[in-house]
């Protein structure tokens, strides 16, 4: 199962950020089958998401990433699925790095590392990847890498807007691009989340606002009617995601935060 878009979830910081900011920190969600159809042939799931944010606008944004589920099919041997990631995106949005691995009861199954850059905002990129014989591609100018799609859809909340459409490149998934389709909700008061007033970790959130997010991922290539999986949470003004959904159609999975731990933010020279 290749990883959901990791910037859904960032920063964690003890007070409000000021907006648009992104907060070095480390978070864990444990995870939990939500969802299955019939066909899916599933009976149960479960695992833990983790990442950790790093960086800044100045020196450009790290992102470590690793989900874990462990899946019990109706039929067959439990498959234990780690997929761990490390992403570079430079503070002016003008180059990518993605590395990936996926194991798969241990033994692993696949190997990918991507790179793209572009001479300006707003210009066609150009990328490659490591695979043996693997063509260089092209991204078109109105590409959003990660960090900087998650930076307007705060943007976005903040000023009250409700949806957004934008073409993205998060180099999961090789050079293939996704119309991410992102429906905000009406703004949360700080402390009326009900859904984190009993998590003990969501604490440090209560006198912060928040915003119910949507974001559904459809496959640029071809005419898809349905997105490849959807993505919702709770967006408060820092950053943190709360409340995680995440469906991928036949089976949804549910994240609860269990961990937030700020890191030291360095200040741009």
């Amino acid at each position: 199962m290749r990883p959901i878009a990791v910037t859904m979830f960032l920063a964690l910081t003890a007070a409000a950020a000021q907006a648009g900011s992104i907060a070095p920190h480390r978070a864990v969600y444990d995870l939990s089958l939500l969802r299955v159809s019939e066909g899916a042939g599933l009976t149960t799931a479960e695992g833990r998401l983790a990442f950790e944010v790093q960086g800044s606008t100045c020196e450009g944004w790290t992102v470590n990433f690793r989900m874990a589920n462990r899946f019990s099919p109706s039929d067959g041997e439990v498959k234990m699925v780690d997929t761990q990631s490390t992403a570079y995106e430079s503070g002016d949005y003008l180059e990518m790095h993605y590395n990936q691995k996926e194991f798969v009861n241990g033994a692993l199954r696949e190997e990918s590392r991507v790179k793209v850059n572009r001479p300006a905002v707003g210009a066609e990129g150009s990328g490659e990847r490591s695979a043996a014989g693997a063509k260089p591609f092209t991204i078109p100018a109105e590409t959003f890498f990660p960090t900087q799609h998650q930076l307007k859809l705060m943007e976005l909340a903040e000023r009250g807007e409700t949806r957004d459409s934008s073409l993205i490149f998060d180099g999961s998934d090789e050079d293939k691009l996704y119309r991410a389709i992102t429906f905000i909700g009406t703004r949360k008061a700080p402390g009326s989340n009900s859904r984190d007033s009993g998590n003990p970790v969501a604490k440090e959130l209560s006198g912060l606002a928040s915003w119910p997010v949507s974001v559904s991922y459809y496959p640029v290539a071809g005419d898809a009617d349905t997105p490849d999986y959807q993505v919702s949470f709770d967006l408060y003004e820092n950053g943190v995601a709360t409340g995680l959904v995440m469906d991928y159609g036949q089976f949804a999975l549910a994240g609860t935060l269990s961990k937030l731990e700020a890191l030291k933010a360095e200040s741009c020279n």
